[in-house]
């Protein structure tokens, strides 16, 4: 009798343990808010709580999203924790590996990885046109002030090339792109490789002098995140421009209504269904909107 107690009392207890840590396991919706907050401590240069957010990650599943995955081995790379950073970077798949490897920010510092040695660098059908249309991209950024000089330097682009002056860039980018559509198609990344799909997305998004042509880019947009092509947050941004611009609510949060610096005070534009905005924000890849808010204060406040 004391004999069947005793088992009996040590699966309970092993049951409670079991039980205990399955609730201690994050939700997806903790884990998506998780790595946001890890993007935030890597861009406000606190890379020890970052790296303890990146472990968190890590503890809790072996497939995390690669902007999570990418800006936790930036983390280990700042804090030079080399041996940390290949370790995790062994254990990916072969189709993160190829994302990784391939990743500006780290062409230069992964080359002697021994797993990267043996990746494919991005190739593309059409270098000619992807070399456009990144000088466009680049343009584009420029005269916004955002000169990118990762890119710029991964193509080799000459400096005193780039535009400097924002009058006629986004008309001259739009009526180009109408051109390439029409001799090309709707590129994609196969075609002209990922940093070029931002920028047509971009300068997309930028073309509200002719809301009826940006508007009818959506359909591709769609398609393209389909593809694998784009980002779910490109589809997410121009939905809510074009929807916004029409005088209707938009769906994921992206535009806003008012923003008061002074007084920490942001409204959204009209958004439909918002108690479930943070779900669809997750499911197009975007941070939770309350740091969404956040950081957008902080950017027009400095």
């Amino acid at each position: 009798m004391k004999k069947n107690l005793s088992i009996l009392i040590l699966i309970l207890l092993i049951s409670s343990c079991t039980a205990t840590e399955k609730e201690e396991k994050l939700s997806e919706i903790e884990k998506w808010k998780l790595g946001w907050r890890m993007i935030v401590s890597s861009t406000d240069e606190n890379y020890q709580l970052g790296e303890l957010q990146f472990d968190s990650l890590l503890s809790e599943s072996s497939e995390i999203e690669p902007k999570f995955l990418i800006t936790g081995l930036e983390i280990l790379d700042k804090l030079g924790k080399r041996e940390k950073l290949v370790q995790v970077i062994n254990g990916q798949d072969q189709e993160t590996l190829q994302v990784l490897c391939n990743t500006n920010l780290f062409t230069q510092n992964l080359n002697d990885v021994d797993v990267c040695k043996s990746i494919e660098k991005e190739k593309v059908s059409n270098p000619k046109l992807q070399m456009e249309l990144v000088k466009m991209y680049v343009d584009d950024q420029a005269v916004r002030g955002n000169l990118q000089e990762d890119i710029i330097t991964k193509y080799s682009l000459i400096k005193a090339e780039i535009a400097n002056e924002g009058e006629g860039v986004d008309d001259r980018n739009r009526e180009r792109l109408k051109e390439i559509f029409r001799e090309h198609g709707f590129p994609t990344k196969e075609m002209v490789g990922k940093d070029a799909m931002s920028g047509i997305f971009i300068m997309i998004q930028h073309a509200d002098y002719d809301k009826e042509w940006q508007k009818s880019q959506l359909p591709n947009i769609e398609q393209a995140v389909q593809n694998g092509d784009m980002d779910g947050q490109s589809y997410a941004y121009l939905y809510d421009r074009i929807k916004s611009n029409a005088g209707e609510k938009q769906r994921y949060g992206t535009q806003f209504s008012h923003i008061d610096p002074a007084n920490k005070t942001v409204e959204l534009a009209p958004t439909e269904d918002m108690e479930n905005l943070d779900k669809r924000r997750m499911e197009a890849g975007m941070m939770p909107i309350e740091m969404y808010k956040e950081i957008m204060l902080e950017n027009l406040s400095n």
